[in-house]
């Protein structure tokens, strides 16, 4: 029995010691679990902080290491509010037979862009669009004159807009862009530097015609056109100007129409 008692005490005794070990444990756990949650919650924390600081700089930092020239062209006009397609000495062709096809030249000033969503996340602009002038020098105005066409102004008010066509891996692809007429059906495709265009006349005018060729797509308002551009409305081209020259000219061509109804 007495050996069976001490048995049955050294028993005892270890039990109470892997208890106590046990709780110590547990104890240990308990506080040390606080400070892992806290440690992953922090880490957490600076993983979506990083995320999204990169999701804020996606856009600026795609535009500015693309390669494409037509992405680099875009991202300059969103940054910079404006941009000139200038077409020089090109052939048009008016639909009257009895005139012969003259050279023409006129300058595209796009003004500041709208851009849309970001919806696709590959950081670039895919479409735009905008308000345009359109400015005839002078000796457009005297060849299309000669030549017999009515309807065409120094200035005109037209719009603008461009869809990126994704072609093949990377960032290969090129803008769809139009320029359109308000008044009258008048469009203008251009792909890079290349365009075609059509126009109808409008009732009472004898300006519809066809063209194709080349112009140029520019930023530099040191550019000659863009300098008489600039010396015919007696500022400097800018965003601003850009936007009031077209408020001007809209109220313009359609003061007409605003006194008629002002008189009913």
């Amino acid at each position: 029995q007495t050996t069976s008692s001490h048995h049955i005490i050294i028993t005892m005794k270890l039990f109470t010691i892997a208890a106590a070990v046990l709780l110590r444990c547990i104890h240990s756990s308990e506080a040390a679990a606080p400070k892992l949650r806290a440690n992953m919650m922090g880490a957490s924390s600076e993983v979506e902080d990083e995320v999204a600081e990169s999701k804020k700089n996606e856009r600026t930092t795609a535009a500015a290491e693309v390669a494409n020239p037509c992405r680099k062209r875009i991202s300059q006009y969103v940054s910079g509010g404006q941009m000139f397609f200038i077409v020089a000495n090109q052939t048009i062709v008016l639909g009257d037979p009895s005139t012969d096809p003259f050279t023409f030249t006129n300058i595209y000033w796009m003004c500041q862009p709208t851009v849309a969503p970001d919806l696709n996340g590959d950081g670039m602009y895919d479409s735009v669009a905008s308000r345009v002038n359109i400015y005839n020098p002078p000796s457009s105005k005297e060849a299309a004159v000669s030549a017999g066409a009515t309807g065409f102004g120094k200035f005109t008010t037209h719009g603008y807009t461009a869809s990126w066509v994704k072609q093949g891996d990377g960032d290969g692809g090129y803008y769809n862009e139009l320029v359109v007429d308000f008044g009258d059906t008048t469009v203008w495709q251009i792909n890079g530097k290349e365009f075609i265009g059509y126009e109808t006349s409008p009732r009472g005018t004898t300006g519809g015609l066809v063209i194709s060729g080349e112009g140029l797509w520019t930023m530099d308002t040191s550019n000659p056109l863009l300098q008489e551009l600039a010396k015919e409305i007696g500022k400097d081209l800018t965003a601003e100007t850009c936007a009031e020259r077209y408020a001007e000219t809209w109220k313009e061509s359609h003061s007409s129409s605003i006194q008629i109804e002002v008189e009913e």
